[in-house]
């Protein structure tokens, strides 16, 4: 499904983007749900900033507790 996308939208994505997604893709389905769940709060609390400038909100029910 992922190349069929990659197909249909090759001349809008930018090739370089494009090889660092499937690394970073590759990449965290090597990971166990924990780790993944680990990386998305260290990602939330590195840019939760960033996206409040950009009026981009997380989700209320996530949090570190879960």
């Amino acid at each position: 499904m992922l190349e069929e996308m990659i197909h249909e939208q090759l001349n809008l994505i930018d090739k370089e983007e494009l090889e660092d997604y499937i690394k970073a893709k590759k990449y965290v389905e090597t990971l166990t749900e924990e780790e993944v769940k680990n990386l998305c709060f260290e990602v939330k609390d590195l840019y939760e900033d960033v996206l409040k400038e950009f009026e981009i909100n997380f989700p209320k029910n996530i949090n570190h507790d879960n």
